[in-house]
């Protein structure tokens, strides 16, 4: 199967020629003009290492130092257009607005915000264990930097029950504590949050009604077979998931470490159950996911076709046709099978990801992004669309010498260079304006 690359060409280059959208050397020179932002109680949290949005555009935020999961409603502007982020070292500059060095910023999560666009980045201010964190607010069309205001009449919060110890420690340094929320996601009324618990089954999922109410819903335990270590585990956690219908049942898509992609019916996961979850697909083996995301994108003949799109701390992205994905639910799944390498399912791609830190939808067009720079070290945080999963300006190719010549059966690859080099901030290197 074809990989189907989004390209709404009209109403694109309409909204991005309107935008200007120069090289966001732009974004570090306002934010070097503004005054630093000032760190106070007002926006400071013990840790904030999950974020997702729910309803009306409240901000979940699991913290598993406190053990805590807060809900804080966001307002936010409405931003109908795609404007793109092109934020080249954006660890700089926010380490500038919060006088810090790059350093000691740590990324924990980012989330694109439903209405607004705005990336809402968690950071960590330093490495030491107790240090705090922040929710830190970027808009795509002015560039602005704010923190996240949190005060005891907009943040609700609930402690998590039963939460992994602080005295098994990983590797002499990673505290099991650490990992009591590894994702959380918001489905018809409840949040459920991924983790470890403190019990002989470690890994599982508790299920918290939003509103919140004094009840939680904790999972006994969740088993599932790992094609790569050819047994059935029970205490490695889910490391990203999300919520997908498949063939009319609500279903929870959970990708763990090294890296099984598990199929669990939401209508299993109740209260003290002991949850078997489906393994579909291996991924691959030596490997972390990092996020989940079913993206729709459109070919050439406009067509429309939904995916599954992993990505990975050490190797590129996932792409799975949503068809692959319900055939593996609906099937017997790999119980007993031994592969080290991607199998399972039909269709499963790679896609050039492999220096992806976070990504989520950011419009109907674009996915944001927070990456790190293989060519400066810096992490940038930019926009890409969806579909190719590239920028175009990382790559020095044939087509970038100034005598080149687009023949006519390339006129769909010169339109897609024009549209990509003015939403990447470089209108200079259109076909028009080199005259070719």
């Amino acid at each position: 199967m074809k990989t189907k690359i989004t390209l709404l060409f009209t109403f694109l280059l309409l909204s991005i020629s309107c935008k200007d959208t120069a090289k966001n050397q732009v974004a570090t020179t306002d934010n070097e003009d503004k005054s630093s932002l000032t760190l106070n109680d007002v926006s400071l949290l013990p840790g904030a290492n999950v974020l997702a949005f729910g309803p009306d555009n409240v901000l979940f935020i699991g913290d598993s130092k406190a053990g805590k999961l807060y809900a804080v409603p966001t307002q936010a502007n409405e931003l109908k257009e795609p404007v793109p982020f092109n934020m080249e070292g954006f660890d700089i500059v926010m380490a500038k607005t919060l006088n810090m060095a790059p350093r000691d910023i740590v990324i924990g999560d980012m989330k694109i915000h439903p209405k607004s666009q705005e990336a809402y980045i968690s950071l960590k201010l330093g490495h030491a264990p107790d240090a705090k964190s922040v929710i830190a607010i970027i808009n795509p069309a002015t560039t602005e930097i704010k923190l996240l205001e949190i005060t005891k009449d907009n943040l609700q919060g609930i402690s998590i029950k039963n939460t992994a110890s602080s005295d098994l420690i990983f590797w002499k340094e990673t505290s099991a504590s650490s990992l009591t929320i590894t994702d959380i996601d918001y489905n018809d009324g409840y949040v459920y949050i991924a983790g470890l618990t403190n019990s002989e089954f470690a890994s599982t999922l508790r299920k918290i009604a939003y509103p919140f109410t004094d009840s939680q819903e904790i999972v006994n335990s969740i088993e599932i077979y790992h094609a790569v270590h050819t047994q059935n585990e029970t205490r490695a956690p889910i490391r990203t998931m999300l919520f997908e219908e498949m063939d009319g049942e609500s279903t929870l898509l959970a990708s763990y470490t090294c890296t099984p992609l598990v199929s669990i019916p939401v209508d299993k996961i109740e209260n003290e159950a002991d949850v078997k979850g489906k393994t579909i697909a291996e991924l691959g083996y030596g490997n972390t996911p990092i996020d989940m995301l079913v993206v729709t994108t459109q070919g050439f003949d406009g067509s429309t076709s939904k995916s599954l799109i992993v990505t990975n701390k050490n190797r590129g992205g996932t792409m799975i046709p949503i068809e692959s994905v319900i055939a593996g639910f609906k099937g017997n799944g790999m119980a007993g099978q031994r592969t080290m390498f991607a199998s399972g399912l039909e269709g499963i791609q790679e896609i050039p990801t492999a220096n992806v830190m976070q990504v989520d939808i950011q419009n109907s067009q674009m996915l944001g992004i927070v990456r790190r720079n293989i060519e400066t070290g810096d992490i940038d945080l930019v926009s890409e669309l969806t579909g190719t999963f590239l920028r175009l300006s990382d790559f020095i190719s044939e087509y970038d010498f100034p005598d080149y010549k687009y023949p006519e059966a390339q006129a769909g690859t010169k339109q897609y260079h024009d549209m990509v080099k003015q939403m990447e901030g470089y209108p200079d290197l259109t076909s028009e304006k080199m005259g070719r």
